[in-house]
């Protein structure tokens, strides 16, 4: 019998990695042990988590969301899911690159041509033969992206807005060197959780080594951004922290209003 407590939504980003993990611990103990084929732990498994017990609507499309994009992963992303999973350890910076390859993998299959009108109009995409970024960034997203990331002193070079744009419209963005890893990372996923940028900026960056870390030796990598974020992720923000998140959600309001 359900205890009392009930089955909680499975909201925002927590909500999807918890989900990823729960999808991994049944893997394990169900289609490891050959218990079940995959096809039946897939179906199984979706089964028993699609309903909950939250009752307001945010809950309800947050749980939904993140429930389909599980879905869609463990149904039509099978070798990709068992290379994870099959792994000997797999916590917060696994379901992190499993998710970015995913995400990664969907933005290939969904590649459309860009109209010529969109670049004229100052649409345009960071793209190669390989794969593409999404949602396209406009010159007044990208010109406020820059504006930010001056002034917050994002990297040891100061950026020009003009040249950015310039140059993202023909996919040749220069590597700049990150002052902070950790502001990097800290800054760049909550634009991505703003829907700002694509939620596969990890994967864009490591890919064409569009940044060099604060320490001067290497590019960022995948695993570099994302062990970085992990750690930080439950970290209370001190005073410096707090002045430099507002700083960001200025930006994100700005660019969400259009406002410049």
């Amino acid at each position: 019998m359900r205890g009392f407590q009930g089955t909680p939504a499975q909201t925002g980003k927590e909500g999807l990695f918890r989900l990823v993990g729960q999808a991994q611990v049944s893997y394990k103990e169900e289609v490891v042990t050959r218990q079940k084929s995959y096809r039946r732990y897939v179906l199984d498994f979706i089964h028993s988590k699609r309903f909950h017990d939250a009752t307001d609507a945010w809950s309800k499309n947050e749980h939904q969301k993140n429930y389909h994009t599980v879905v869609d992963l463990l149904k039509n992303h099978e070798k990709l899911v068992r290379r994870y999973f099959d792994q000997e350890t797999f916590d917060g910076i696994g379901v992190s690159m499993l998710l970015e390859d995913f995400y990664t993998a969907d933005l290939q299959n969904a590649i459309t041509p860009i109209e010529p009108n969109q670049i004229s109009s100052g649409i345009s995409v960071l793209s190669d033969s390989n794969f593409s970024i999404e949602p396209l960034l406009d010159k007044h997203t990208l010109d406020l992206i820059v504006q930010l990331a001056n002034e917050v002193c994002l990297f040891k070079e100061v950026l020009n807005a003009d040249d950015v744009a310039g140059r993202y419209s023909k996919d040749t963005l220069p590597t700049v060197t990150s002052k902070n890893n950790t502001r990097l990372v800290l800054l760049l996923d909550k634009l991505a959780s703003h829907d700002v940028i694509s939620y596969n900026w990890q994967s864009v960056i490591a890919r064409k080594r569009l940044i060099i870390s604060s320490s001067g030796k290497k590019h960022l990598t995948q695993h570099d951004m994302s062990s970085t974020l992990n750690r930080i992720k439950d970290t209370t923000p001190n005073v410096a922290d707090k002045q430099f998140l507002a700083t960001i959600d200025k930006y994100i309001v700005l660019i969400k209003s259009r406002e410049v």
